[in-house]
């Protein structure tokens, strides 16, 4: 007996925070409809729960500081639509200006980024939700829409304070995910680089390997988002609270932070030295470290997310170089380095220090802002602005597929077609691509188990649970994997559906419906993907000046002498906003993919940036390391000197105050004169004066920062 309860905590640990979160939602509608049935009836119940669920899609993994301004908001979007929606009932004109400018209302939320999303759909599902449950009816009285409306607003009303409650209980929870999944995505960056570092090793592979160095850099700097919101988690309130597992928790996530930085020093080594047999033994042997040191991240992970103890400590792989080359025996002591971290990561995750930490209220800086500033919104308000051009042609391809689904020879449910087009046009095409392909997809999926489930007559009891569990899963899976996401949601389309018209038509024409509608909106929505497009040319020249002067300001704070120049949060402050940058700016080398080649956005200089910006602070990252660790090998006088000509230096060529730019090396491979292996050997040893090494990474430095420029140049004057 015990073995199957064992198993069936184990199960419940490793559930991430997304289903987590969906599955108290689904709880909270389950719990609504129970207390509803028997007090208002079938009619209050379903009314109550359309507005639940609509709201319900602003409660999201988050701290609590911020949440209930959040769901208020949420609130009144939902109280608010479902007024109009009763308003315009029954006057054709009316309802359309109602479902066009809730859409461009609602899709100007976008302007808040990730966080905006939410209130945006918030708002279309209730138009959607409300236009079902008013479909087929006649003109209600006064007082009968008053009591609907009052019974949608209960459901939001409820909805916010359960995810207000749950959002504090489980808050201690969803630490622990976002520090396991933080030591989970570091694992698999390590394990990438592993491979990488083996193809690399591989006699003909090389070329592979270069292609490679793309996507593998795309893959770190995802890391951004992921330790994004592990901060929004751990960093908030962490100033105030003495427990020594929030100090613990805290101190956790700064050492797998900073151990990034090592990994990707590490990478800038591997990528400096040449494929040849001189130095494929020891590449295999870095491998085989690498990937020894992935599965021991992943078994921390692991034992964090179910709340096990960490194993004992293990030796690594012996790692060794020639004695003649300088270039191996550097990164034999870089990956010596990581293993110092690792176990000072392991030190800190078994740590009995009491709290607050004592860099709590400068980390608190490092958390995305909660309020809901209207700067973000009318930096938008002009022309060329992507969010606003989205919000046009999403209206102008709902006016579509509105005055569509008029003549249709089906319209029992025009609010399908609406949903489609609403949830399958994204700001740009690349997204929009996928969830055309993933809605279809999950569509037909739902449909089918939809209908298989409906054929058998459930009672009602049964039916507000599929309902509450299609809608956990829909909202769990909205960023995972929006198959999953379409397939719940088409489930509980035919349960809505069958709830509140049971006889209105045979179940097999919900499904066809259903079916048609996805397909058809789909099509609209791609179509109007080309309408006034934002096409990411012409968003470049922003992305690229935001990292210009994030790189500016990480390299002010890294490249001094004395830690007195700026507050000790600064760094990491402008370290967060440069992977941040490099972030967005992989994200845009992606969307350029599938963007038409008449829109010009992609180019060889992109791609050429983008591995320019990530070799730039990983030399950033390895003279930090240099000037923390050891700082007292230095020769002081020279190492000043270099470092304030450095300074100067890179701010120049980031500023694009460009003297005559020497010709720049390949994307993939450093210039030949600060790699030549004669000046290479000419070098201490490793463990020797690190002052000759700094003055060598220096110069890299300059002549990466000067190829950067000349990438970054060649973007934004391109016509």
């Amino acid at each position: 007996m015990r073995a199957p309860i064992n198993a069936l905590g184990t199960a419940l640990q490793r559930i991430p925070a997304s289903l987590l979160n969906g599955l108290t939602i689904g709880a909270g509608l389950m719990l609504l409809t129970g207390i509803l049935l028997p007090i208002g009836g079938m009619s209050a119940a379903v009314s109550a729960s359309s507005g639940y669920g609509a709201a319900s899609v602003a409660d999201v993994v988050c701290p609590p500081r911020g949440k209930a301004l959040t769901m208020l908001i949420a609130v009144i979007a939902v109280t608010l639509v479902t007024a109009l929606v009763q308003l315009a009932h029954g006057h054709g004109w009316a309802m359309a200006a109602v479902v066009l400018g809730v859409t461009f209302v609602a899709l100007l939320w976008s302007a808040w980024g990730k966080r905006g999303l939410p209130q945006s759909f918030a708002m279309i599902l209730t138009l959607i939700f409300q236009m079902a449950a008013l479909r087929g009816v006649a003109p209600l009285e006064a007082s009968a829409q008053f009591v609907h409306a009052g019974w949608v607003a209960a459901g939001a009303i409820a909805m916010g304070a359960w995810a207000i409650l749950t959002n504090r209980w489980l808050a201690p929870r969803y630490r622990v995910l976002a520090l396991a999944d933080s030591l989970q995505n570091l694992s698999r960056m390590v394990g990438t680089q592993a491979a990488w570092t083996r193809d690399r090793a591989t006699p003909g592979a090389a070329p592979s390997a270069q292609r490679d160095l793309l996507a593998l850099i795309r893959q770190q700097a995802a890391l951004a988002d992921v330790f994004q919101s592990a901060r929004d988690l751990i960093y908030d309130g962490a100033a105030h609270t003495t427990a020594p597992l929030r100090r613990r928790q805290v101190d956790t996530l700064i050492h797998v932070i900073n151990l990034r930085d090592v990994i990707l020093a590490c990478q800038l080594d591997i990528d400096e030295l040449a494929p040849d047999p001189a130095t494929r033994p020891t590449l295999l042997k870095v491998a085989g470290f690498l990937s020894w040191h992935a599965d021991k991240v992943a078994m921390w992970s692991r034992c964090m997310r179910e709340g096990l103890a960490l194993p004992p400590a293990s030796e690594p792989p012996t790692l060794d170089a020639p004695e003649d080359n300088r270039r191996l025996q550097a990164l034999v002591r870089r990956a010596q380095h990581l293993h110092a971290h690792g176990e000072a990561l392991r030190t800190a995750m078994l740590g009995t220090s009491p709290g607050p930490h004592p860099e709590a209220d400068g980390l608190r800086s490092l958390t995305s802002p909660t309020g809901w500033s209207l700067a973000p919104l009318l930096r938008q308000l002009n022309w060329r602005a992507p969010t606003l051009r989205y919000a046009l042609r999403a209206t102008l391809a709902m006016a579509c597929a509105l005055a569509l689904s008029g003549v249709l020879p089906w319209h029992s449910h025009p609010h399908w077609l609406l949903l489609t087009v609403a949830v399958v046009m994204r700001g740009n095409l690349e997204q929009t691509l996928a969830r055309r392909d993933a809605r279809i997809v999950g569509t037909f999926v739902g449909c089918a188990l939809g209908f298989a489930l409906l054929a058998f007559q459930p009672d009602m009891a049964l039916r507000f649970v599929v309902l509450a569990l299609s809608m956990a899963v829909a909202h769990a899976y909205v960023v995972r994997d929006y198959r999953v996401t379409t397939t719940a949601a088409a489930v509980m389309a035919l349960v809505q559906a069958n709830l509140f018209a049971a006889a209105a038509h045979p179940l097999w024409q919900d499904a066809a419906e259903r079916l048609a509608d996805t397909l058809i909106g789909a099509a609209i929505a791609w179509g109007f993907s080309y309408v006034l497009p934002a096409w990411e040319k012409g968003q470049l020249p922003d992305l690229i000046r935001h990292l210009r002067h994030a790189l500016g300001r990480y390299g002010h704070h890294v490249l001094q002498w004395s830690g007195e120049a700026a507050p000790q949060a600064e760094r990491p402050q402008t370290r967060r906003d440069v992977y941040d940058s490099i972030w967005m700016l992989a994200q845009a080398l992606q969307r350029t993919v599938r963007e038409p080649g008449r829109a010009g956005s992609w180019s060889p200089q992109l791609e050429a940036l983008l591995i320019r910006s990530h070799r730039l602070i990983g030399l950033l990252a390895v003279v930090h390391i240099v000037l923390l660790h050891r700082r007292q090998d230095l020769n002081a006088a020279t190492a000043i000197a270099v470092i304030n000509a450095g300074r100067a230096d890179l701010r120049a060529c980031l500023m694009d105050e460009r003297p005559t730019l020497r010709e720049a090396p390949t994307p993939h491979a450093p210039s030949t004169d600060i790699t030549d292996a004669d000046s290479l050997q000419s070098l201490p040893a490793p463990h020797g004066d690190p002052t000759p090494w700094l003055m060598h990474r220096m110069a890299q430095i300059e002549q990466e920062a000067r190829a950067w420029a000349e990438a970054a140049h060649e973007i934004e004057h391109r016509r």
